[in-house]
């Protein structure tokens, strides 16, 4: 990782010094940077880089481009795995307006922050919410998906789990 960090900082350097302080390259290196820290456990770091990114996303795309949609996710991510679940869902959920308006609604990628989103509303033991986004996620992955693909089994497992956190045995077994 140091070795990374150490070339895309170098990278960054030089396209600071030669393009425009709002260009789509500086972004990729900050995007990348945040990605180095964030696999090295360094989450404060990782979501410095992943800001920085994301403001400059802001100032120069329109509010709904998929890369601050990215950004957003990436930024959720890293709350995620701190711990931060309510700021988590912030980013999350702010990422998931911004991909259904630019994606096709049954875009994988929407399952996908479904998906995160109710494992975050069930940690915090919201459980309707919670079934509703994985019962939503859940749906788009058996229109879109194979009918074996791995993640229409995570969508099912998750629906499980929060029946077995509510004490609802009998509906989780339903799901087999």
């Amino acid at each position: 990782y140091d070795r990374a960090l150490e070339c895309l900082s170098k990278s960054l350097g030089i396209r600071e010094k030669c393009l425009p302080s709002d260009h789509p390259d500086i972004t990729r290196s900050l995007d990348s940077i945040g990605t180095v820290y964030h696999n090295k456990g360094e989450f404060d770091r990782s979501l410095e880089y992943y800001s920085k990114c994301l403001k400059i996303q802001e100032k120069c795309l329109t509010h709904d481009h998929p890369d601050i949609a990215r950004s957003l996710d990436s930024i959720g991510t890293v709350y995620h795995n701190k711990g931060d679940y309510d700021r988590a869902l912030e980013y999350y959920s702010k990422c998931l307006k911004i991909q259904e308006k630019c994606l096709p609604s049954d875009h994988p990628n929407i399952a996908a922050s479904l998906d995160i989103i109710g494992v975050l509303n069930t940690n915090k033991r919201e459980y309707d919410r919670a079934l509703d986004c994985f019962s939503k996620s859940l749906d788009i992955r058996e229109k879109c998906l194979p009918s074996d693909y791995p993640d229409i089994a995570l969508s099912l497992h998750n629906v499980v789990l929060l029946y077995r956190n509510k004490g609802e045995y009998d509906l989780a077994l339903e799901c087999f």
